[in-house]
């Protein structure tokens, strides 16, 4: 499980180098913090859903933070991403383009019926995954992961989530 910070897409090699290294910098001084997903939604909001996501709740600004850091520091060293504003959220799934209407209706109507038991997470460090599609889904690996400074106990032990 992950929140995506910035989406680079395809890149070369060598320069998995400044990525790596813009995320380092950018994680560096950061401290754990905890985040809670409490909400459902989709995107996009109206028509037909193309993904169905949790919602970040509470720590969503701590999110954001770190995220503007990655951002920044891959800008610093002219690494291209998507630059579509940040949304924290977590990706559950994904409706095939080609989905019919009726199974789009019925997408949405469980998205909206969706109630989501809150969920505490602590964030303790920053990956750098390669994702490789395939007709059976995505596969990831980790290529660069920083931790963040530990500080404060965690509201409530879970599970880590990395960003």
């Amino acid at each position: 499980m992950h929140v995506t910070l910035a989406f680079i897409g395809q890149t070369t090699e060598e320069r998995l180098t400044d990525v790596a290294a813009a995320v380092e910098t950018a994680a560096a001084g950061v401290t754990a913090f905890d985040i809670e997903l409490d909400h459902a939604g989709r995107f996009p909001p109206t028509g037909r859903p193309r993904v169905v996501w949790l919602g970040v709740g509470a720590g969503a600004s701590s999110v954001l933070a770190i995220g503007e850091r990655v951002r920044a520091e891959l800008a610093r060293r002219e690494v291209r991403f998507d630059a579509k504003p940040l949304r924290a959220h977590v990706t559950l799934g994904r409706a095939r383009e080609d989905v019919s209407l009726v199974d789009a209706r019925a997408i949405a109507a469980g998205v909206e019926a969706m109630r989501v038991p809150h969920m505490r997470f602590r964030v303790d460090g920053v990956v750098v995954f390669e994702s490789v599609l395939s007709p059976r889904g995505p596969r990831y690996t980790a290529r660069s992961s920083p931790r963040l400074r530990l500080g404060g106990a965690s509201a409530q032990p879970g599970p880590e989530l990395r960003l």
